[in-house]
Parts: structure tokens; C-alpha cells; sequence
């Protein structure tokens, strides 16, 4: 079975132009750089880093896929059509995608791929939200031949597989902290407390540096 761990990102962050710029007030750090400092270290399989095009210049890196779509927030289902293009094209069974602002247990995660089609954190809802899902081939072939009718990538995988009668699977140890106006991340008292979960969102770029450190009883390095 081959499977991609599929990093949803972008070029640059800039919810002012959106809808919910009252939300979205995290300092706009490169999120990506806390990966590569943190659990990305201990990723053994396939993952890419997904963005959409560039506005000016960047050449994308190895592990990085510039795919030919819009990178802004409200092109999101277009950027994740691209994304499964992508996984169908070069073999892949499952893909689980997980935003840049997670933090992955990654040999738990692999201890526990899914079996079925589509697998996240529905608790209760149609769809599970877009931090952390998995779509096996049978989802991704749906939903490529399915039309585009919601900007929120993760409604729009929830509803569109719902009409093709594939239910999302609940699974709680997929951790979502629940986000006020004032703070997105994770609670410092909640950071390092013992748990069993497979992912959670959201940390910052700091909080997965020192989390990941905590986790590996090495000392803390500079930022």
C-alpha cells in the first residue's frame, strides 16, 4: 500500500482579505520551518509539502510541490483537486492530509492507517475538519469527477463523498483545540500533558520545536 503524507501549505498567509480576518490573528510565522524543526525529522515514508503557485520567484525545494492553482485561503478545494491529481498520478492508495499548523505523532500515525475510505475528526458532523483526513483511492476517484460547489475544501470532501455514500469515520485521537479569537494554538498547559492522539491542531512554529524537543529528552535549542 503507498501512501503520501500530504502537507497542505501555502506561499504566504493573509486571511485580511477574507471573511474571517477577525479570527485568523496568529502572527504569520513560516509554519513550515516548525515543521522541518520538529516532527518532520522522523518522517521515514513519502510526504510532500503542497503549495499552490507562486506569486514571484520561488523555486520549490525537493519535498515541496508547487501545484498550477490558486494559493490564497479561498481557493482551497481547487488546491486540494490539484493535491489528489497529484496522488492518483504517481500510484498513490491513500493520501492523509494535514495542515502546516499540525503537529504529527508520525509512528503512531502509521500504526494506525485506516481502512477505510475516508477517516478524520467528524465528531458528529458530515465532514471532518480540514487539519487532518484520510482519503483512500476509492474517495480521491470520486472526488476528482465530482464539481467544485464550496471554497472549504473539507465541507466540500465531506458533502461530495457523502452523495457518493462514503461516511466519514470518527476517530477523537485526530485532537482539534478548540480556537477562541484571541488564541488558535494550543494552551502551554495542555502542550506537553500526556496523551494518545495521532495529530493535533494547532500548534505555533515555537510550540513544535519545543514540544518535539520535550518528546525527545534533548535539550532545548535555539530558535
Amino acid at each position: 500500500m503507498k501512501i503520501l503524507l500530504a502537507i497542505f501549505s501555502c506561499h504566504a498567509y493573509n486571511y485580511a482579505a477574507t471573511d474571517m480576518k477577525d479570527w485568523f490573528i496568529r502572527t504569520p510565522a513560516d509554519r513550515v520551518q516548525g515543521l522541518r524543526a520538529s516532527w518532520l525529522k522522523d518522517v521515514k515514508g513519502d510526504y510532500k509539502i503542497f503549495k499552490g503557485r507562486p506569486a514571484v520567484g520561488p523555486i520549490s525545494l525537493p519535498d515541496e510541490v508547487f501545484l498550477d492553482c490558486a494559493d490564497d485561503y479561498h481557493h482551497s478545494t481547487e488546491k486540494l483537486v490539484a493535491l489528489i491529481h497529484y496522488a492518483l498520478d504517481h500510484g498513490y492508495d491513500y493520501i492523509c492530509k494535514v495542515d502546516d499548523d499540525v503537529y504529527v505523532y508520525y509512528d503512531r500515525l502509521m500504526a494506525n492507517v485506516p481502512t477505510t475510505d475516508y477517516t478524520g475528526r467528524s465528531h458528529g458532523r458530515e465532514f471532518a475538519p480540514g487539519f487532518t483526513y484520510w482519503l483512500s483511492r476509492t474517495s480521491m476517484e470520486s472526488l476528482v469527477k465530482s464539481r467544485v460547489s464550496c471554497w472549504a475544501e473539507d465541507r466540500w470532501v465531506g458533502e461530495t463523498l457523502r452523495r457518493h455514500q462514503i461516511l466519514c469515520t470518527d476517530d477523537d485521537r485526530y485532537h482539534l483545540v478548540m480556537p477562541t479569537k484571541k488564541n488558535q494554538c494550543i494552551s502551554e498547559f495542555e502542550l506537553f500533558k500526556p496523551n494518545d492522539w495521532l495529530t493535533v491542531h494547532a500548534l505555533s512554529p515555537d510550540q513544535m520545536r519545543r514540544l518535539y524537543e520535550h518528546d525527545n529528552h534533548s535539550p532545548l535549542s535555539l530558535p
